[in-house]
């Protein structure tokens, strides 16, 4: 009896892992260097590979894998990116947590037999988590600044903050309790905010880069040859754009149609706990930084969003801003002020309490920052100094254990003036 139980466990631990195995998608697309972790084995990622539930995805800087998973939906994992497949299942919702970084998925909306009003997919972070019912959507978390981030192109999502202290295992409860995000909007959640913002209309500029850029390609234009939109659409006056007064609602004749627009809406509000920020803001989306839209704006009235006469938006959809400000990974917006930065102090607020960013505080600390610091088990695929502002060294004390090199993998560190 004994050597019949032994040999029945025997067979059960060199074959059970084989004989439980749950793949629940392939990789189709592999750009850079990617690899999964599963119960502390490490797999790297080519096309074909097959990811089994409860994987950890990781990818390298300036790489990209995107999955299909066996509900026909595809998954793009964005670059330094982990994202671990918790829960997947032709019967019942799955579970993605998004631990840091940004995806971009297509969710299939009827190949799953479930409930047309439930969630099919659980997309979550540390600070928020988002139910899904068959769509196309930006998730970005960042781990340093614990912010989400959610951007929807089409389909139906419901967003909102997930408080570690409740039950995680009816995500659907949760999310039933935030707000639902229509296409073209976003909404973000962070630890400032008591719930997530209120859904806005991403500027169309962004909304249209991020959109086109499904592989998170960095297709980043050169200075100098950026495309700003025209303030006034074509086919409109510039009377009827800088029309504007408090409670208009303005009539306008949009290719053969008239529309009415009540202005007051786009310009956001903060009623409690419910912050909204204008329509046609942009987002920082590596970082969640909703970047202020203020009195000098201008309203479109064919996109029905304001438009910041400041900051731009590259081809790949990143936020650009104007010259003598830098904005830093971790979403913090830097000015140059005496041949020093200081950051500038942003809030979301409406549209009318906001100055020019010109005129928008700044804090006395000066600042100058490398990259976000990498986390444990980033990768560290080369090396090589970073960009530092004329007249601005990095004290050598900081740099013995790099001999004197810093890390391409993004790493902090303070910078002296005159040193």
């Amino acid at each position: 009896m004994k050597t019949v139980l032994t040999f029945t466990f025997a067979f059960l631990f060199m074959h059970g892992h084989s004989a439980l195995a749950k793949n629940v998608a392939i990789v189709k697309m592999v750009r850079g260097s990617a690899h999964s972790i599963l119960n502390g084995a490490k797999l790297e990622l080519k096309k074909g590979t097959w990811i089994e539930e409860g994987s950890t995805v990781k990818t390298a800087s300036k790489s990209f894998v995107r999955l299909s998973f066996v509900d026909k939906s595809t998954m793009n994992v964005g670059p330094s990116s982990q994202m671990k497949i918790e829960k997947f299942s032709k019967q019942e919702a799955g579970v993605i947590n998004v631990l840091s970084g940004k995806i971009r998925s297509q969710v299939s909306k009827d190949y799953l037999n479930m409930d047309k009003d439930k969630s099919k997919l659980f997309v979550k972070s540390k600070s928020a988590v988002m139910g899904i019912r068959g769509t196309d959507f930006i998730f970005s978390t960042n781990a340093q600044t614990g912010a989400t981030t959610a951007v929807l192109f089409e389909g139906s999502v419901v967003f909102n903050k997930l408080d570690p202290l409740e039950n995680v295992n009816d995500l659907e409860s949760i999310v039933d309790r935030g707000h639902r995000i229509n296409p073209g909007r976003f909404s973000v959640a962070n630890s400032a905010l008591a719930r997530p913002t209120v859904p806005a209309k991403l500027a169309s500029t962004q909304f249209r880069a991020l959109k086109k850029n499904t592989e998170f390609v960095d297709v980043s234009i050169k200075e100098g040859l950026k495309q700003k939109r025209a303030l006034v659409p074509p086919g409109l006056s510039g009377r009827a754009v800088a029309s504007t007064e408090e409670g208009l609602k303005e009539v306008m004749d949009v290719k053969g149609k008239r529309q009415e627009i009540n202005i007051d809406e786009t310009k956001g509000f903060v009623r409690g706990d419910d912050v909204k920020p204008v329509d046609g803001s942009l987002v920082h989306i590596d970082s969640g930084t909703i970047i202020p839209l203020g009195k000098d704006s201008k309203f479109d009235p064919n996109a029905k969003e304001w438009v910041s006469p400041s900051f731009d938006v590259d081809a790949d959809g990143e936020v650009v801003p104007p010259q003598g400000y830098m904005l830093n990974d971790d979403g913090t917006l830097l000015k140059m002020e005496k041949e020093e930065f200081k950051e500038v102090k942003l809030e979301v607020r409406p549209l009318d309490e906001v100055p020019s960013l010109e005129d928008i505080p700044v804090s006395d600390t000066v600042k100058k920052r490398g990259p976000a610091p990498a986390g444990i088990n980033d990768f560290i695929d080369g090396l090589e100094r970073p960009p530092i502002i004329d007249g601005y060294t990095i004290p050598r004390d900081n740099l013995p254990d790099y001999r004197n090199t810093l890390p391409k993998t993004p790493t902090r560190f303070e910078v002296r003036k005159g040193q």
